[in-house]
C-alpha cells in the first residue's frame, strides 16, 4: 500500500488543484494520510506571492528532506533552482502535468465536504508591476463554459451546496473568447438543484466597461449567487495605482462598488485588498488609502505589506520594513473599527442561511445570501438551510443560533 501526504498553500485555485489531486489519487487506490511522517510520498503545492511565503515554502522543503518529495505550484514554476538548492533530490512537477493525468477519469472534481471549487481559467489580462503571479500563471486562458457547467453539475450531484468559482481574475473570464462571466453565471444558475455560487476575486480593470458591469450585476441578482464582491483596490492613490500599472482609478473602483450596492439593495458584502508600503507610496498616498477605506466601508480587508518579487518590474524597489509594518498596523486597527460599525447593524437580525462546513472548534458554519460567516453552536446537518438569529459580533464573523418559526 502506498501512502501520500498532501500539503497546499496559497490561493483558492491551489485549493482546487490539491482537492482534484486527492480525488485522482483515491481513484488510483492510493491512500491519503494526514500525518507526513506516515507518508511514502509528500506532495507540496507551493505559493510564492510574497517573500515571506516563499521562505516558508523553502523551509518546508528542507523539513521534508529525506522523504520522496514532489513540489508543484507557483514556486516550482518561478524558482526551481531555489527548490533544488534546498533539496537536490526533490521532484519538481508543473501543475499542468497533473491536470493531464486527471483526464484519465471522468468527474475529477474539487470537493471538500459541501464546498466545491471550480477554476474557470488560468492567468489574467493584467500586467501589474509588482505581481509574480502573472509570471507564474501566464496570460488569460478561459476554460470552455460547457466544461465549467458540467463540473458544477458533477459537484452539486455529489452534494455540494457552495460552489466557489476561482481564477487569478474571475472578472476577466471570457476576455479571450466570445463568452462572458455574466453568461457563465446564468448558465450555472440554470442547473436544477439548490446550491449557491461564490464568485471569486475580480480586478476593477476587468469591470470598467459599463455594459459588462451592468450585465454582471444583473447576473448577481439571481438567488443562487452569493452577494459577495471581492474587488481588490490595492491603493487609494491614483499616482500609486498608475505606478503599479493597475489600469484603473480610485473613481473607477468606487463606481463599481456604488453600482453593485445600489442594485443589490444593501445586502452586498464587499471584500477588498490593500498593499501598504509600495515603493512609491508616500505618507500622503497612504493617507489617501485610509480615506478610501472609510469611503468604501468594506466588510473584509486583506492587507499585504509590499514585498519585492523576482522578475517583476519593480523587483529592485523597496522601502524600510518599519514603515511598512507601521502602515499595516494602522490600517489593520482601522479596519477593526469599520467592521464593528458595519456589524452592529446585523445584530438581532434573522437571516436564512445554508450550512456549509463544520466549525473549527465546535458547531457549524452557516452562510447567508450576503456570504456572512455565522458560527452556529447547534449541530445542524451540513447542506441544510435554516433561519439563524445573529446575536454576537466577533469582528470578522458572527455567532448565532437557529430559530424555529
Amino acid at each position: 500500500m502506498t501512502y501520500t501526504y498532501l500539503e497546499s498553500y496559497g490561493c483558492t485555485a491551489n485549493d482546487e488543484f490539491i482537492r482534484k489531486l486527492e480525488a485522482y489519487l483515491k481513484k488510483r487506490n492510493i491512500d491519503i494520510v494526514k500525518d507526513p511522517s506516515k507518508a511514502d510520498t509528500i506532495v507540496l503545492n507551493t505559493c510564492c506571492v510574497i517573500k515571506s511565503t516563499e521562505n516558508a515554502m523553502l523551509k518546508k522543503i528542507k523539513q521534508y528532506k529525506g522523504k520522496r518529495l514532489i513540489v508543484t505550484g507557483c514556486l516550482a514554476r518561478i524558482s526551481p533552482e531555489k527548490i533544488k538548492k534546498s533539496d537536490n533530490d526533490v521532484i519538481i512537477l508543473d501543475q499542468r502535468y497533473f491536470y493531464e493525468l486527471f483526464e484519465e477519469y471522468e468527474n475529477i472534481v474539487a470537493k471538500d465536504g459541501k464546498i466545491g471549487i471550480v477554476s474557470i481559467g488560468e492567468g489574467c489580462i493584467g500586467d501589474c508591476a509588482y505581481c509574480i503571479t502573472k509570471i507564474a500563471r501566464g496570460p488569460l486562458v478561459s476554460k470552455p463554459p460547457v466544461d465549467i457547467v458540467n463540473e458544477v453539475k458533477a459537484l452539486v450531484d455529489e452534494g455540494a451546496v457552495e460552489i466557489r468559482l476561482t481564477g487569478q481574475d474571475v472578472g476577466a473570464y471570457g476576455h479571450d473568447s466570445s463568452y462572458s462571466l455574466p453568461a457563465l453565471l446564468r448558465d450555472i444558475a440554470e442547473i436544477d438543484k439548490r446550491f449557491y455560487v461564490r464568485v471569486g476575486m475580480m480586478n476593477p480593470y476587468s469591470l470598467k466597461d459599463e455594459k459588462r458591469l451592468n450585465e454582471l450585476i444583473e447576473a448577481f441578482k439571481n438567488d443562487k449567487i452569493f452577494k459577495f464582491l471581492h474587488l481588490p483596490v490595492q491603493s487609494g492613490s491614483d499616482t500609486v495605482l498608475k505606478d503599479m500599472n493597475r489600469r484603473y482609478s480610485v473613481d473607477d473602483f468606487l463606481n463599481i462598488v456604488r453600482s453593485f450596492r445600489s442594485e443589490l439593495n444593501g445586502i452586498l458584502t464587499l471584500s477588498t485588498d490593500f498593499i501598504v508600503g509600495y515603493p512609491s507610496e508616500t505618507e500622503e498616498d497612504f493617507k489617501m488609502s485610509m480615506e478610501l477605506l472609510h469611503r468604501c466601508m468594506p466588510n473584509k480587508v486583506n492587507i499585504t505589506r509590499y514585498s519585492p518579487r523576482p522578475f517583476t518590474q519593480c523587483e529592485d524597489r523597496d522601502i524600510l520594513g518599519r514603515i511598512k509594518k507601521a502602515r499595516s498596523r494602522i490600517m489593520t486597527e482601522e479596519t477593526k473599527k469599520i467592521y464593528s460599525e458595519i456589524n452592529k447593524g446585523w445584530i438581532g437580525k434573522i437571516v436564512r442561511g445554508v450550512t456549509t462546513e463544520k466549525g473549527e472548534k465546535c458547531g457549524v458554519v452557516v452562510r447567508d445570501i450576503s456570504y456572512h460567516q455565522i458560527v452556529v453552536r447547534d449541530n445542524l446537518v451540513l447542506g441544510t438551510e435554516s433561519d439563524i438569529k445573529i446575536d454576537q459580533d466577533c469582528n470578522t464573523y458572527f455567532v448565532g443560533y437557529r430559530v424555529i418559526k
